[in-house]
């Protein structure tokens, strides 16, 4: 059983709370315009191996009953149990139960709110900026004046990225909060940064790759294509719309024309790398085992023996590659490969996302009260 203290800490992670004594506190917890929820919560029961006591208002009694039957959180607390999941859980219910009685202003402060300087709205028509991994700003505009109906519109720079708004089947029948809408759009940002990088380390240094073939969908999310070595080929098919990164992509690699012994190496591989996965992987490491496993050869060549275009060649602090000096990057320790920003990303905004994508009630969530003011002009073109 992970000690109260600690089950405090991550409780503030993710929801406002106040410490009311030892082992107790208060969290506020924020549903809509109209419902927001006090818990009084005594953690001390946890230490004894039993389920924490949680006061709360009647409201909530009225609207999921008895929470030790209605939570599967509560009804199943074990060992392993952990009251920040109860709360999730919670909220998860509440906002269900709840979401027919949010109206469209309902939709937008919480928005707004969750977005804090990134958001602003005039009417009903609200606008969020998107940043991407590397700084730059897309401006979204949802004009919900049809709501639940959505009008979304964003710079064809980001159409380009994940696809027009109009294209996008999951825009037009979006069911949810607009706030989880702007967060899928983040996610599908995000996504298109990280699978593009992949695509390019394929298409730049592979001397394998056969570049008719090899295509690259940032609206589906897909890489496809064959990687060729002599009269044999590897035929790629890698779907990173399954949840990646926190999964490894579904990844369907043959080699043609068929060799058992050698597809059995290439389905093992996969299936170990499938066990091992963390969000910090990328999968062209993977694929570049399966190549050396197949082929004997590295999957990209080393650039160390590329001649350098330009300038001196920086050493990556973190995994010691060798790279060619960028025209933006005057300091050496500030240098970072790809491989090495991509694979820590997740780590460095992990309390960003966790704010921006996370609960309603964490520090600058709607639930403070105040209703966020009418938008300046902004200016399509200038993001």
């Amino acid at each position: 059983m992970k000690p109260v203290n600690e089950q405090i800490e991550t409780l503030k992670e993710s929801f406002q709370v106040e410490d009311a004594g030892p082992n107790h506190v208060k969290v506020y917890m924020f549903a809509s315009n109209d419902l927001n929820f006090e818990l009084d919560i005594d953690m001390s029961p946890i230490s004894q191996g039993k389920k924490p006591k949680i006061g709360f208002e009647k409201s909530i009694k009225d609207i999921l009953g008895n929470i030790n039957n209605s939570l599967s959180t509560m009804s199943s607390w074990n060992d392993e149990s952990e009251i920040v999941n109860v709360l999730y859980e919670l909220e998860d219910k509440l906002m269900e139960a709840t979401t027919a009685k949010f109206t469209v202003m309902d939709e937008i402060y919480v928005l707004v709110g969750n977005y804090g300087p990134r958001a602003t709205f005039e009417g009903k028509i609200a606008k969020v900026k998107l940043i991407d991994l590397r700084k730059n700003e897309y401006l979204v505009t949802i004009d919900a004046g049809e709501y639940p109906k959505l009008k979304v519109t964003f710079p064809e720079k980001l159409s380009e990225k994940i696809g027009d708004p109009d294209d996008l089947r999951f825009v037009e029948k979006w069911a949810g909060h607009l706030f989880e809408l702007v967060g899928e759009l983040e996610y599908r940002l995000d996504l298109y940064e990280r699978i593009n990088f992949e695509s390019q380390v394929l298409l730049k240094f592979s001397e394998f790759v056969n570049k008719e073939s090899m295509s690259f969908n940032p609206a589906t999310g897909y890489i496809s294509g064959d990687l060729e070595n002599g009269n044999e080929r590897l035929e790629l098919d890698l779907d990173y719309m399954n949840g990646y990164p926190d999964v490894m992509p579904r990844a369907i690699v043959n080699i043609r024309p068929d060799n058992p012994a050698k597809q059995s190496k290439i389905n093992e591989i996969i299936e170990d790398a499938t066990e091992k996965w963390a969000v910090n992987h990328i999968f062209m490491m993977t694929l570049d085992k399966i190549v050396q496993a197949v082929w004997g050869k590295r999957l990209s060549r080393d650039l160390k023996q590329n001649k350098p275009i330009a300038g001196d060649l920086y050493k990556c602090p973190e995994c010691g590659n060798e790279y060619l000096k960028s025209s933006k990057d005057k300091d050496a320790d500030k240098f970072r490969c790809d491989t090495c920003f991509f694979g820590n990303v997740k780590r460095k905004t992990e309390k960003l996302i966790d704010d921006l994508l996370g609960k309603f009630a964490g520090d600058g969530g709607a639930g403070g009260g105040a209703a966020p003011g009418p938008m300046p002009d902004l200016d399509d073109d200038s993001i």
